[in-house]
């Protein structure tokens, strides 16, 4: 993300999304392929940089060629993309399960990851779509240093932009790692339970963001954000006090509600604030290191909640999750600024 923000306000944003498509096809397909755990990490990782360069690339692009009565929402519809992304992943999951063998399910999982990524990188080649006419402009302007994020003028945007996003995404990932154990319960069902839960908690995501697109311009990106952070602390603290295995239908809806809460709020606002903070001169690195922050966060969260666990049961997990939602919600409403319906710096 960092590399790829930096490449994006230096080479364009056309030039850096057709490199980025084709990084991420290339080591998909090369995953898919390993033939040994160290080279199937390596080349995750190598992958790693196609997925978070997409963050600062994409939203640089539609927050500088959108006008602010609707740019929100029209952020909020490309980051909707996510929803469907993984709406197929529930069903490429299926796919695997019931079609191949237990040895090439996995590398037909990881490889399909070059599919939209080959459909993405020939629309832009064939399409030909015009450069961002804010960057063009911003080249004949002094260059901002990637200093200036943590210079005095900015630096308040830029924890702004950083440290909700981190918190929110500790959560979500942690949680979301934690949600197939959680469905393997014995009284909550197994792996096609898992597996169509995947699916259906796909659609409540989606329709979170529908929510948001229809929200965003009006209601603000700040008080979205609170709203949605608000909703997580409640549902995590339902779901520390409930047994995890008493129901798998209450289960269900209490994770349907996260999947509402937290993308018509937090998980889309915080990446179109990250890339309306900056000026379009720093906007894909502002959005970068924001998103290289926030990964730190998903890293966090995904190692360290299932150890609490472990440790000490799902009360302390979910707890501990609220207690970072609720501190998100707080410095939200003290720091970040609104962005709604405001023309961007140049």
């Amino acid at each position: 993300s960092i590399t790829m923000g930096w490449m994006a306000d230096t080479f364009g944003r056309r030039t850096a999304t057709i490199i980025n498509m084709l990084l991420t096809a290339i080591f998909a397909i090369l995953s898919g392929l390993a033939s040994n755990a160290l080279e199937l990490i390596l080349l995750r990782l190598l992958m790693g940089v196609g997925i978070g360069g997409g963050y600062p690339i994409s939203s640089s692009y539609v927050a500088d060629t959108a006008t602010s009565r609707d740019r929100g929402s029209r952020m909020t519809l490309v980051f909707s993309g996510w929803g469907v992304g993984a709406l197929a992943c529930g069903l490429v999951g299926w796919l695997a399960l019931a079609v191949f063998p237990v040895d090439m399910g996995w590398r037909f999982m990881l490889a399909s990851g070059a599919i939209p990524a080959i459909l993405a990188a020939g629309m832009w080649v064939l399409s030909h779509p015009p450069e961002s006419g804010a960057w063009l402009y911003s080249r004949d302007q002094e260059p901002l240093p990637f200093s200036a994020l943590f210079e005095k003028s900015y630096r308040k945007r830029t924890l702004a932009a950083l440290v909700p996003w981190f918190l929110m995404d500790w959560s979500v990932y942690g949680i979301g790692l934690l949600i197939p154990t959680m469905l393997l319960q014995p009284q909550a069902g197994g792996d096609g339970v898992v597996v169509l839960s995947t699916c259906l908690l796909s659609i409540f995501t989606l329709l979170g963001f529908w929510i948001a697109f229809h929200l965003i311009d009006s209601l603000g990106r700040r008080r979205l954000q609170v709203i949605g952070f608000m909703g997580m602390t409640v549902l995590y603290v339902v779901l520390a006090f409930i047994n995890i295995g008493v129901n798998k239908y209450l289960l269900f809806i209490l994770f349907a509600g996260l999947q509402l809460f937290t993308n018509a709020g937090p998980n889309t606002v915080t990446w179109i604030v990250a890339a309306e903070l900056f000026p379009t001169r720093l906007r894909a690195r502002g959005q970068g290191i924001a998103v290289a922050f926030s990964r730190m966060g998903a890293a966090g969260g995904a190692f360290f909640l299932p150890v609490i666990s472990a440790w000490d049961g799902w009360l302390a997990a979910f707890l501990f999750v609220a207690a970072a939602s609720a501190m998100a919600a707080g410095l939200t409403h003290l720091y970040l600024p609104e962005t709604a319906r405001c023309e961007l710096a140049h």
